[in-house]
């Protein structure tokens, strides 16, 4: 099959960029199982072993290139455009107010697709090569998303870090602690973020909001970390008892810290390795390229 990838993003993200990084392991692994990849993507953009077609200016006023032997393009957001062959929508988020969706719409968790009138979805998966895996951990947990957006709950880990006076490594923005236990690192990526997901203890995820997915979770789980996080949005299908705890309150939260010794990183890295690598996520992408390829 001939897929084309439609990006509006420059790749590969060099440091924050969920949504980047899933186009760049989708395009890949689609290429390794053998099928043609084109990638229409920002100038700058660089997938190896992808046919990339770079454009500047908007999306929409690209259609002139993509390749006429297309059986399928796949654009990661709701086109306001017309697309001139079969295509696939993933969402990558939450609904906005007044966003409606298409037919051949894909999510990406049965709770995402489920809270937006759908069946659709596709877990994400990431590459194992590009994280390290480590059964000998420090002595720090780790808080890793954006600081700047309430909802993902920096405020709950700081304030958790305190009570227990445990070390918390928060990564995903900048900010000023007066305490020796408690360190940013601003935006991270690279092997910077891979040490600091292999050496953590635990990954403190106490969100506050439906969470689509959630590419954190398994970052830190194919490294060998467990995950310490509120049971909302996609995360119970994600976090199960053997690599992580789900807590609804701030005493289960620190009850879990207390008790992280008993997860097993091996099984944290098995977690993702039978579910949610890059190979996986592009098999059953292709089950919906095949499904919507003829209906145009």
């Amino acid at each position: 099959m001939n897929i084309v990838q439609l990006s509006h993003y420059r790749l590969p993200a060099k440091r924050y960029g969920g949504t980047e990084r899933i186009i760049f392991w989708l395009s890949r692994a689609l290429m390794k199982l053998g099928h043609g990849v084109y990638l229409i993507a920002p100038k700058g953009t660089n997938v190896d072993g992808v046919e990339v077609i770079s454009y500047k200016g908007k999306l929409k006023n690209q259609m002139d290139l993509i390749p006429p032997d297309a059986d399928i393009i796949h654009i990661h957001y709701t086109p306001d455009f017309k697309i001139p062959k079969p295509f696939l929508v993933t969402i990558h988020g939450n609904k906005k107010e007044g966003e409606k969706f298409l037919h051949n719409t894909v999510f990406l968790s049965k709770n995402h697709a489920m809270r937006h009138g759908s069946s659709y979805y596709v877990y994400n998966g990431l590459d194992p090569e590009e994280y390290v895996y480590n059964e000998s951990k420090e002595n720090y947990f780790l808080f890793l998303s954006k600081t700047s957006r309430k909802e993902k709950g920096l405020d709950t880990a700081i304030r958790i870090a305190k009570k227990m006076n445990i070390n918390l490594k928060i990564a995903g923005g900048y900010g000023i602690s007066l305490r020796k236990n408690i360190k940013y690192y601003g935006e991270v990526g690279g092997k910077i973020k891979a040490d600091l997901l292999a050496g953590a203890k635990a990954l403190l995820f106490p969100i506050s909001w439906e969470e689509p997915f959630g590419l954190v979770l398994i970052e830190a789980l194919v490294s060998g970390t467990p995950v310490i996080a509120t049971p909302i949005g996609a995360v119970p299908e994600i976090i199960t008892p053997d690599v992580g705890f789900l807590c609804k309150t701030e005493i289960e939260l620190m009850d879990a810290i207390e008790n992280i010794n008993s997860i097993k990183p091996a099984a944290c890295r098995s977690r993702v390795l039978q579910n949610f690598t890059d190979i996986i996520m592009a098999n059953n992408y292709l089950q919906f390229y095949n499904m919507f390829k003829d209906k145009f």
